[in-house]
């Protein structure tokens, strides 16, 4: 499917329970409606060697699609994400 493969290592905000508990409610919703053309091929909980709480591994059919799509979830996800790292690799 994919023609461009994005991993995005995420490091959470510190958060109470409440918090938490809004941020997997909103995560499992974003999950559950991304956009035609991006899929979400893996979702890892421990990134064991680096600063981050783990990784996701994306793979879209254009990595113009996967752009214009980021910019707003990056904005949904603000509130309880502290810092990303994208990587992008093209698939030959």
């Amino acid at each position: 499917m994919a023609a461009t493969t994005f991993l995005v290592f995420y490091r959470f905000k510190s958060m109470n329970s409440d918090e938490a508990a809004k941020a997997k409610s909103e995560w499992n919703d974003l999950r559950n409606n991304l956009p035609s053309g991006i899929e979400l091929a893996g979702e890892y909980n421990h990134a064991w060697g680096t600063e981050y709480n783990g990784f996701l591994l994306f793979e879209s059919e254009s990595s113009d699609a996967f752009l214009d799509w980021w910019s707003k979830f990056k904005d949904n996800i603000r509130w309880y994400i502290e810092q990303t790292h994208t990587i992008a690799a093209r698939r030959r």
